[in-house]
């Protein structure tokens, strides 16, 4: 039985937690996350800061800082707790993860941003995976199908009707890093091997209690996500 989706429509002050086999979706523009007041210093560490000055281009600094400001307020909400007093840390494969000394409910999240658009999963009691991605233009995708597609997924994209399939190479890509980021172990060659298939597939089961699937997105987007642990 796959989880129940919950999506949330506003963030209020405190947020129920996913309850037994659910998984509550969160999504948001981040040009519209409010920064007056110097909110991002307030609520961000000094290394998210640091992170985010990185960014060679103006938008991209302003993104990155939006998405970690919205995600703080977000767990915030679900734990209880000021968004620059929860407590994020890494697990060993560097994923974001809440500490677990802080972490008595379980909680897991994963969050991906495109452009102007964030999408964030939050779950308890298994590891989780999500990612959104803008459809690449014809010029680009084929090639990386070509080397990290499946012969089932490189077949069925070649079947579909050509304006097409560069969203069902979209959706195929989202899911295979959903099931990495599920999976703890990012775009390795055992997740490339697994044909995890576009939308039309529905939901795949990987093996090892691994389970992807899509979501809907805007138009020219593709979003999948992807679970592992008890049912």
């Amino acid at each position: 039985m796959m989880p129940t989706i919950k999506w949330p429509q506003r963030l209020p002050e405190t947020a129920a937690l996913p309850g037994a086999d659910e998984i509550h979706l969160w999504q948001t523009d981040l040009d519209e996350v409010p920064a007056e007041g110097g909110i991002f210093p307030r609520t961000l560490s000094f290394s998210e800061q640091e992170r985010a000055r990185r960014f060679v281009f103006e938008e991209h600094r302003w993104r990155c800082l939006a998405a970690r400001t919205w995600l703080r307020s977000v767990l915030g909400a679900c734990l209880n707790l000021p968004p620059r007093a929860v407590p994020l840390s890494a697990n060993a494969h560097g994923k974001p993860c809440i500490a677990a000394e802080a972490n008595r409910a379980g909680l897991q999240f994963n969050l991906s941003h495109c452009g102007r658009l964030a999408l964030l999963a939050v779950t308890a009691g298994r590891e989780i995976g999500v990612d959104l991605q803008r459809v690449l233009p014809d010029t680009a995708w084929p090639a990386i199908a070509e080397r990290f597609c499946t012969p089932d997924e490189r077949e069925h994209v070649r079947t579909l009707p050509p304006e097409t399939r560069a969203q069902a190479f979209a959706e195929i890509w989202t899911r295979k890093e959903a099931a990495g980021k599920a999976a703890g172990e990012g775009l390795t060659s055992r997740i490339f091997s697994i044909a995890v298939g576009p939308a039309s597939w529905g939901t795949v089961d990987c093996g090892g209690g691994l389970s992807v699937w899509s979501l809907p997105a805007q138009d020219r987007f593709a979003a999948a996500i992807a679970v592992r642990g008890p049912a």
